[in-house]
């Protein structure tokens, strides 16, 4: 009777003992819809705060970049992040655009500086026009390098029988012309600009012939005062492009002859041009078709001179700027004393390829070399300029 009384009470023990260690119990192992709905939303709740610290983070980052020094904009314009591209309004707007100097291959940029050096290579080329009131005065110095081969009939004696024979050779004419240049651009009310230019020319020429003849001189003086007028006779809309007249006087007061050796000036000339450019950032196109009517003076008339050119030039980055273009020029026979002069026509080719950099906000660098095409052409011409703008 003893035992059964003890195991009576061992029994319920184990049992309440698995139900607290181990065994669930039916309310444990059922859950309400409520407790699953509660947890649910405690989760998204912490989500939420999660991509709330995130944002804030990210807010914070935006902040800093937008105070930074080298990003600051003017009062009243918006700076965004972004990767420097081109715009088309002119450089005397002022908006302003900057990049995540954070990100590869990015930077940041003033807009008006990214299109200064673009809009500053096509004044300089006669592809624009200055706006109203601005002048930009424009030194520069200049290279070019000449070389012509012409048959060269002379007499030869034999001097074993001591009879002359014509004999055929060729003479070399060579030229290295330096010379020093300063331009003076003036924008004008009603889109019109005036332009005055003046050079001095330095001249070494040379004369070889197959028969041992040789012979040099040094020249130098001041060439033609050139004054024009140029006006915007069409803005660019949709396809059509801008277009520019211009007219230009070559007073002819510089020097013909120096020493015996001819300069590039001394000569009279009107000349008309037609400009036109269309704009496709970061390219601009243009083209030009100009003729240029030489006055005779004291019996000699040099042939006029009629020129067609394309380029383009191509903002390579936001201070620089790569020009690509091609001329071709021809000139018509020269006259002395009314009668035409056999063999002195022209026609040649040049190949243009240039640079331009923004030294400063009104200061900038242009470098440009033109290669000759055809036997008339210069061999190669090297050019360089600090165009200089006063606001």
């Amino acid at each position: 009777m003893r035992r059964k009384h003890t195991a009576k009470k061992i029994v319920p023990t184990l049992l309440a003992g698995l139900m607290l260690h181990g065994v669930p119990t039916f309310a444990q192992q059922t859950s309400t819809p409520e407790s699953n709905l509660a947890k649910q939303l405690a989760d998204s709740e912490e989500k939420v705060q999660m991509l709330q610290k995130r944002i804030e983070r990210l807010e914070g980052r935006l902040d800093a970049m937008a105070n930074a020094p080298s990003q600051s904009v003017p009062p009243g314009q918006a700076a965004t992040s972004q990767r420097v591209t081109q715009s088309r309004p002119p450089a005397s707007q002022t908006n302003t655009r900057t990049a995540s100097a954070s990100s590869p291959g990015s930077f940041d940029v003033d807009e008006d500086a990214a299109q200064r050096a673009l809009e500053r290579t096509l004044t300089e080329s006669g592809a624009l026009l200055l706006p109203e009131g601005t002048i930009s005065f424009t030194p520069g110095i200049n290279y070019t390098r000449v070389e012509n081969n012409t048959p060269l009939l002379a007499d030869a004696v034999n001097p074993a029988t001591g009879a002359a024979n014509v004999v055929l050779g060729s003479q070399t004419l060579r030229r290295n012309e330096f010379g020093v240049r300063a331009d003076v651009r003036v924008g004008l009310p009603m889109g019109s600009q005036l332009e005055i230019g003046v050079p001095y020319n330095y001249v070494r020429a040379s004369r070889i012939d197959s028969f041992g003849g040789e012979a040099s001189a040094n020249g130098n003086g001041t060439g033609d005062l050139t004054i024009g007028l140029a006006k915007t006779l069409m803005r660019e809309r949709g396809n059509y492009p801008d277009l520019i007249g211009r007219v230009a006087y070559n007073t002819g007061t510089g020097r013909r002859t120096d020493n015996q050796v001819a300069l590039t000036g001394g000569f009279r000339q009107l000349t008309a041009e037609l400009v036109g450019l269309k704009r496709q950032d970061p390219l601009a196109f243009f083209g030009s078709a100009s003729y240029g009517h030489v006055f005779e003076k004291d019996g000699i008339k040099p042939g006029s001179v009629t020129t067609l050119s394309l380029g383009a030039v191509l903002a390579a980055s936001p201070a620089t700027s790569l020009q690509f273009g091609f001329a071709q020029t021809y000139r018509q026979k020269q006259e002395a004393n009314g009668a035409k002069l056999a063999g002195t026509d022209e026609t040649y080719g040049t190949v243009n390829i240039g640079a331009s950099s923004v030294l400063s906000r009104d200061v900038m660098l242009l470098v440009s070399t033109g290669i000759g095409v055809g036997n008339d052409a210069p061999k190669y011409s090297f050019n360089v300029s600090f165009p200089i703008t006063f606001r």
